[in-house]
């Protein structure tokens, strides 16, 4: 749906496409809009930020999606025959992928921006169209190895081994690259004035173009070890095959017809250069000694009136609509004079600015000759400029495919840029169904931690699912999501955060390419119920035919009973280390005796920290109680045993006292006193 249209067309639009009088019809459509919000098919921020959305609906019984894949020579939203790695919103919530930050006033007013996630992380693009493909790579994670390895290929080779100097000049050139397609559109759209400054922004956005061929060609041309692997780059072969001698042209007949620092009198409207028409040329001339030849016409006109007045009470001026009028500040023209001079009428008297206005032979005359000068100018101009829309309108497409070209080149020096400040290496893709990680590191947690504890993770054919236990804040679930994220970052062509990763491509169908991170499954629910859920998918999973990949961290205990969970050669079980100083593992600490390394290991321990055993048997105590129906037994201690002999003792005084014959005060001084003892 088109940006600028008002309510009113957006209601006549939806009404071309579906009943709107038919509810049935209305809350389909809503149903059908939130499956596809949720799916990821729909993304918020790229709709509101880049006024662009994923989804295209014809009508509706017809839909057309687009896979957001960038190949060479078709826009970015282009189809991809090898599909994605689908991830839906609550698992971008729960890796915090994307971490929308609402903004700060309680009355919603002001634009959201991205948080502390992933995509913020990695999004260093210069250019909102890099931006833009970023964060739909993000969207659409693909399962195509070619497209892959040439993105890791392109990072391995600029990735701060070629050149320094490159890099930071393309950085550099990209800063100058605008929204093209945008600025294509609007001067596409009839309904659109395209100003001076959009001319300035679509040439200054050309030439950075133009300039990021001559550096990829200068560093073509060079004699270095690296030559070939930069020859043979998929993103060198599109920029010399998109950024053509094209755009070389368009760039040299914007220059030619458009003048940004000129001005013709007072007027900041006209754009056109000179010598582009020599009839315009002429009017402009003739606008420029415009003030200087009215100021001779009135001096000859009070010369004819005889009139001594100053050029400060006299002059003639143009009104548009009115035409040319010879205009008396506070005097107005005795019936003497009016009557000496038939030619002479008046106007009008009054206006904005006061003083009489009047028609006179030599008004008359301008009138015919020069006329609405400026206007003529503008007029001119207009046709002028639509002429050269056109003509840049005939290499609309070549400039949409190189402006898809230098956001693809942002994105990938954006993810350059990042893997080398944080040391991120370049994971090895394979068809072969494996995941083997060597130091792998969170790449959020470890930007806001002063050391991060890296952990290996290989899951092969006889290690399908692992089970990770371990006390809170031993550091189980920031592992799983690390294994997941650093699974993403390979699928969007990225380098990952690890010494070294082979990873095998990924999928979302519960197939032996999946991978299935648990973190707490069964939490907030009654504990029997939790324990029976999570025993009961994992004992699931592991009778598939086909087991995914699976690390599911987990607080219960059971899952170590066979009677829960039945032991199988698939299941591996895995703990967080902690340092315990006296070296009983078995001893119940306080949490500020324990040290978490955060560290993997193999195991199946449990431990409590920080709650004494004392608690923990009274705990047992009443859970037996519970299940067996018995009631719960006081737990006694001295104190307790000592206060129940008081109230025993004060109700045997209570039923001896007799009301009508005993003294009351005595009975509550007794009372008072068994209390207070």
């Amino acid at each position: 749906m088109e940006e600028d249209f008002n309510d009113r067309e957006r209601m006549h639009l939806l009404n071309s496409m579906m009943n709107l009088d038919s509810e049935m019809q209305v809350r389909a459509a809503g149903g059908l809009l939130g499956i596809l919000q949720q799916e990821m098919l729909i993304d918020d921020m790229v709709v509101e930020e880049y006024r662009i959305s994923p989804l295209q609906i014809g009508s509706i019984c017809e839909l057309s999606l687009y896979p957001f894949i960038f190949s060479p020579g078709n826009s970015i939203l282009d189809r991809s025959s090898n599909g994605f790695l689908n991830v839906d919103a609550s698992t971008h919530d729960a890796l915090h992928i994307f971490q929308v930050d609402k903004h700060a006033s309680s009355m919603g007013i002001g634009k959201a921006k991205e948080g502390f996630s992933l995509f913020g992380l990695l999004n260093k693009c210069l250019t909102q169209p890099g931006r833009k493909l970023l964060r739909l790579w993000f969207l659409r994670p693909i399962l195509d190895l070619s497209v892959l390895n040439d993105r890791l290929d392109t990072r391995q080779v600029s990735a701060f081994r070629l050149s320094q100097d490159l890099v930071s000049a393309l950085r550099n050139t990209l800063k100058g690259i605008k929204d093209i397609p945008r600025l294509i559109k609007k001067i596409s759209s009839p309904s659109s004035v395209v100003t001076s400054k959009d001319w300035a922004v679509f040439t200054q956005s050309v030439s950075a173009l133009i300039h990021i061929r001559a550096m990829f060609e200068v560093a073509v041309s060079q004699r270095h070890q690296s030559q070939i692997s930069l020859i043979d780059l998929q993103i060198v072969k599109k920029v010399m095959s998109q950024i053509t001698e094209d755009l070389m042209y368009v760039n040299s007949i914007v220059a030619g017809v458009i003048d940004f620092d000129q001005r013709c009198g007072d007027s900041s409207k006209t754009m056109v250069a000179y010598g582009v028409c020599e009839e315009l040329d002429e009017l402009k001339n003739i606008f420029e000694g415009l003030p200087d030849f009215l100021n001779q016409i009135t001096g000859v006109e009070l010369n004819d009136l005889k009139l001594q007045v100053g050029s400060e009470e006299a002059a003639i001026c143009y009104i548009p609509q009115v035409g040319y009028l010879l205009k008396f500040e506070s005097k107005m023209l005795d019936e003497y004079t009016l009557e000496s001079r038939p030619d002479i009428q008046l106007a009008f008297e009054g206006g904005i600015e006061g003083g009489y206005f009047y028609h006179t032979s030599k008004t008359r005359e301008l009138d015919e000759v020069i006329g609405d000068i400026l206007h003529k100018i503008l007029d001119m101009e207009h046709a002028i400029l639509r002429d050269l829309e056109r003509r840049v309108l005939i290499y609309a497409s070549a400039l949409r495919h190189a402006a898809d070209v230098a956001a693809e080149i942002d994105c990938l020096v954006a993810l350059s840029t990042v893997a080398h400040d944080q040391k991120y290496v370049r994971p090895q893709l394979s068809e072969n169904n494996v995941l083997m990680i060597k130091a792998g590191r969170h790449p959020l947690q470890e930007c806001i931690v002063n050391t991060f504890v890296p952990n290996d993770t290989n899951i092969d054919q006889s290690s399908r699912i692992n089970i990770i236990s371990g006390p809170n804040y031993s550091g189980k679930s920031i592992y799983a999501k690390q294994v997941a994220l650093i699974v993403f970052l390979a699928h969007i062509g990225s380098f990952v955060p690890a010494e070294a990763a082979v990873i095998g491509l990924t999928d979302r169908h519960a197939t032996s390419r999946s991978l299935c991170v648990i973190d707490e499954f069964g939490k907030g629910t009654l504990v029997p119920d939790g324990v029976g859920l999570l025993c009961a998918t994992l004992h699931h999973l592991t009778t598939q035919e086909e087991k995914p990949k699976v690390l599911a961290c987990t607080h219960f205990c059971e899952v170590f009973d066979e009677n829960y969970l039945p032991k199988s050669q698939n299941i591996s079980f895995y703990t967080m280390s902690v340092l315990e100083p006296d070296g009983h593992k078995n001893a119940v600490r306080g949490v500020d005796e324990i040290v978490f390394l955060y560290r993997l290991v193999p195991g199946r321990v449990v431990p409590s920290y920080g709650v004494p055993a004392e608690i923990l048997k009274r705990c047992v105590e009443i859970s037996e109680c519970t299940k067996e129906g018995r009631p719960i037994e006081r737990l006694g201690t001295r104190r307790t045993t000592a206060m129940d002999q008081i109230y025993k003792t004060i109700a045997d005084l209570l039923q001896k006292f007799d009301c009508e014959k005993d003294d009351l005060n005595k009975f509550l001084s007794e009372v008072f006193s068994l209390l207070a003892s």
